[in-house]
């Protein structure tokens, strides 16, 4: 019996630039609500830019943010892995004061900036990040749970060998595209993360549904009896799930047809 709901929000049920979550999406964790199956969304994204795309639903849904950092439920938090301080001061000391790299910094909630550039901040805003400012990692209280480095010329092999060389034994380092670069806890991702919201509620993989359409969902799949790549994500992603949606909906409804 399916008692858990898992799905992506990057391209999948958020709504492009619009930053909204579709009126039938939230009609159908309703119903999913009221069949006792939890509903649970994965993002990149920090807590505080994504719990209010959810509206009247935002209490309702569990949100596994930071790539897997940390998982928060009811506005309390359930898991949370943060990168070794450590590596935190490296890659603010060698990166931070480079004009070609820009640092975004991820707490339990919140998001952070160590310099201000307005260009930067207005495309942080448009995916819905509101950053705050310190002028170092050491005044930054709390834990951090992801560093997302930016690099608008590219990030070239070499540098990602690198990086990966000089921090990948204390943290996980991936990249979904050559402009930006993930630094998370050591083991982080969000199929790890899912597992512990699977421990926290009693729940089993064949009870669990997956929604997916990037690389950083792959990992979700081997967490699930019932993984949908979508269609349009890339061979890759689709290689790696059980199943193909055209559309989350869809399967909803058949879930909720049971």
């Amino acid at each position: 019996m399916i008692r858990l709901v898992v799905s992506s929000l990057e391209n999948i049920i958020e709504l492009d630039d619009k930053r909204q979550v579709g009126e039938d999406i939230l009609d159908l964790i309703v119903r999913l609500k009221e069949k006792d199956i939890k509903f649970a969304v994965a993002t990149a994204q920090n807590y505080d830019s994504v719990k209010d795309i959810f509206g009247r639903l935002k209490n309702d849904i569990i949100y596994i943010c930071n790539d897997g950092g940390v998982v928060i439920y009811q506005d309390r938090v359930i898991s949370k892995t943060p990168i070794d301080r450590l590596v935190c001061l490296g890659v603010a000391d060698e990166l931070g004061e480079n004009r070609s790299y820009k640092l975004l910094l991820a707490g339990e909630r919140n998001a952070v900036l160590l310099k201000s550039n307005a260009t930067f901040e207005r495309r942080l805003k448009k995916k819905g990040i509101i950053p705050e400012f310190v002028s170092s990692t050491q005044e930054m209280s709390g834990d951090i749970t992801k560093i997302t480095i930016f690099k608008d010329k590219g990030f070239t092999e070499a540098e990602y060998s690198q990086y990966i060389e000089k921090w990948g034994n204390r943290a996980n380092i991936s990249a979904t595209d050559e402009t930006q670069m993930f630094v998370t806890g050591q083991y982080v991702t969000k199929g790890m993360a899912l597992a512990v919201v699977q421990h926290i509620f009693d729940i089993s993989e064949e009870d669990t549904v997956v929604f997916g359409a990037g690389f950083s969902d792959i990992d979700m799949f081997n967490h699930s009896y019932f993984a949908y790549a979508m269609m349009d994500s890339q061979a890759q992603v689709r290689d790696s799930a059980q199943h193909i949606a055209e559309s989350v909906n869809m399967i909803i409804e058949d879930i909720l047809r049971m």
